[in-house]
């Protein structure tokens, strides 16, 4: 793309993949930055607001709002947000949505984002944050997780159904959010001691992302530096399990072991949904990117992308506050993941 004053459209912009990418643009002399939310008046989008994005309020279930807000756009980048359809519900103290629900929910935002971006004549660069076709690429083996299969169906809509988009759209894929719940320890009272549960062994590599700091830069990659049509593994680290915990421990002091269990113990023990436990096993047998084509490592960008390790980030944590709030509050992070 040239360099001269350009338009970037953020969908998802108050999350944290949408608010890393507009705050990493808002920096940048040569781009203008519009951010799309559902409410245009909530803390996060004023805060957005002040420090120089454009705010409009639009719906990824209303077309014609879309249109709207892709309005005269270069680039475009869209998160779309499974758990907020998951955990939301249209009746006041009644049961979240299922799987099933929330996923053909998404499936049509993500649609609807592409049918609007195909419409704008200025648009060069669409970037979509994608996961992996989880499902198929184990041939139903692992079928529980519907917040993969969701982006990946967008994914195959975007290549399949809309060619012209195809041809300028690009995919991030960003790796586990160190943020992860799953990747948290929890205090055994028996012994006093912190574990870490995990379904995976201490050898498999698994890549990790603080979404809401390193979104932005590799997003930035894939449109000012990138051709369009790869698939972007975004991570800030590539580390084993026993790798991770011994990082805990000398972030925060504290020791921890890591115990294998299996995913049916975490259901069962744990009370965590299969929506979420399908996703380890998937990656200690596929890989975190497999069932891709054309995949992109951050080791391969024409322009490296610097972000802070996993280390940077462990030491940057209150982890007294973290801890004390027990796993129910973990959980809530992994509700607000986006």
């Amino acid at each position: 793309m040239s360099t001269s004053r350009k338009l970037l459209v953020v969908v998802g912009a108050t999350g944290n993949q949408g608010s890393s990418v507009a705050k990493t643009f808002l920096k940048l002399d040569h781009w203008d930055v519009r951010c799309v939310t559902r409410n245009a008046s909530s803390a996060a989008a004023r805060k957005l607001a002040s420090l120089g994005a454009g705010v409009v309020e639009a719906n990824l279930a209303d077309l014609e709002s879309l249109r709207h807000a892709f309005a005269n756009a270069h680039a475009i980048f869209v998160n779309t947000d499974f758990w907020a359809l998951y955990l939301s519900s249209p009746v006041r103290g009644a049961q979240p949505k299922s799987s099933e629900e929330a996923f053909q929910e998404e499936v049509l935002h993500g649609q609807n984002a592409a049918i609007a971006a195909a419409e704008i004549p200025t648009l060069e660069r669409f970037v979509y944050s994608a996961l992996g076709p989880m499902k198929k690429h184990s041939h139903g083996k692992y079928p529980h997780s519907y917040h993969w299969d969701s982006k990946a169906t967008i994914v195959e809509y975007i290549e399949r159904e809309q060619p012209s988009l195809a041809r300028k759209a690009s995919f991030i894929y960003p790796a586990v959010y160190a943020t992860n719940p799953l990747f948290m320890p929890t205090l055994n009272p028996s012994t006093g001691q912190y574990q870490f549960l995990l379904p995976l062994p201490k050898d498999l590599e698994i890549p990790i992302i603080d979404p809401s700091h390193s979104t932005g830069p590799f997003v930035r990659a894939l449109v000012e530096n990138e051709r369009p049509g790869v698939k972007l593994l975004a991570c800030d680290a590539s580390l084993t399990i026993d790798a991770i915990v011994k990082a805990w421990n000398r972030a925060t002091g504290r020791p921890a072991e890591l115990v294998e269990v299996s995913t049916d113990y975490m259901h069962r023990e744990l009370g965590i949904p299969r929506e979420v436990l399908d996703a380890p096993p998937y990656i200690a047998e596929f890989g975190y990117m497999g069932g891709l084509d054309n995949v992109l490592y951050p080791k391969d960008l024409a322009v490296k992308v610097q972000t802070p390790s996993f280390t940077d980030w462990l030491e940057a944590q209150n982890w007294q506050q973290i801890l004390d709030g027990g796993r129910s509050e973990l959980t809530s992070v992994l509700e607000n993941a986006v």
